[in-house]
């Protein structure tokens, strides 16, 4: 799975998450800007003093205007977080190397349900072992659609759901996933 590329992943799917994705990306500035919670904020803040990361990576970071305009990384050690997102032109090149941790925010949902396994071993692949995975993903459907009509949360599945899949990847890779 390291060699798996999400701007490619049409070979992998039926779905162009880059092409899909970048259409939406392009409409606003304000769409997928990069927005992360107070909390979430906090508990990456957290997860930071007890890991000590030397490297982060944002994977699905959006614009990454948290990082550009809101400075969300300055509590976190001042570790500015290498972004990720194949649906901006800027950020889709994939990052090369390991990270101490690996920030997901609102990305899993928008996967379709026969992808997220690869995804998550994509995104478990970058994690040192014994370091962290922070994942906030939403169980209910969105009110933005993609370009062909259906929302863009593809994977609305219960908490439950997601935290027995999450168990199950950060045993088979080692690491600490909140």
């Amino acid at each position: 799975m390291k060699n798996f590329k999400m701007d490619q992943f049409g070979d992998l799917s039926e779905m162009n998450y880059a092409k899909e994705y970048q259409a939406l990306h392009d409409q606003s500035p304000k769409i997928f800007s990069g927005n992360l919670s107070e909390q979430t904020v906090r508990t990456v803040a957290g997860l930071c003093r007890v890991h000590s990361p030397y490297r982060l990576l944002d994977y699905g970071s959006g614009k990454g205007y948290q990082y550009l305009a809101r400075r969300v990384h300055e509590s976190w050690g001042n570790i500015l977080p290498v972004c990720y997102d194949p649906g901006v032109r800027q950020l889709r090149t994939r990052p090369e190397g390991m990270f101490d941790g690996v920030i997901c925010t609102d990305v899993m949902e928008h996967i379709e349900p026969g992808d997220v396994d690869k995804i998550l071993d994509d995104i478990f692949s970058f994690v040192h072992h014994g370091k962290f995975a922070f994942f906030n993903i939403c169980t209910r459907p969105s009110f933005k659609t993609l370009p062909d009509g259906r929302g863009v949360h593809l994977t609305v599945e219960p908490p439950e759901w997601w935290e027995e899949k999450l168990d199950r990847f950060t045993r088979k890779w080692d690491v600490v996933a909140t």
